[in-house]
Formats: C-alpha cells, sequence, structure tokens
C-alpha cells in the first residue's frame, strides 16, 4: 500500500511539473525567452517537482 501511495503521490508531482512547464512554455514562445533560457528553467521545475522529464 506504501508503494501505491508513493507511486500516486509521483504520478501528481509529474502532472503538476508538466502543466506548469507547458504554461511556463507558451509564456516563453509568445514573449520570445531564448530557448536556453527556457530549457534550464523548464529543468529546474522537473527539479523542484522532483521527478524525472519523460
Amino acid at each position: 500500500m506504501v508503494k501505491m501511495v508513493e507511486k500516486n503521490s509521483e504520478d501528481a508531482r509529474l502532472s503538476e511539473a508538466r502543466a506548469l512547464a507547458s504554461q511556463l512554455g507558451l509564456f516563453a514562445e509568445e514573449n520570445e525567452i531564448p530557448r536556453d533560457l527556457w530549457d534550464a528553467l523548464e529543468a529546474a521545475i522537473y527539479n523542484f517537482y522532483d521527478v524525472k522529464k519523460s
């Protein structure tokens, strides 16, 4: 049961990270944010949520 809770928690964190990265990606495109800066920000988002980008 503990592993199931951990998996659900990881799935929730991944979902949140993807949603945030998606929203910020749209902002970056609209505002012509340099790609290298956006890549670093995206990596920081996934690192903050402690999930791997898949």
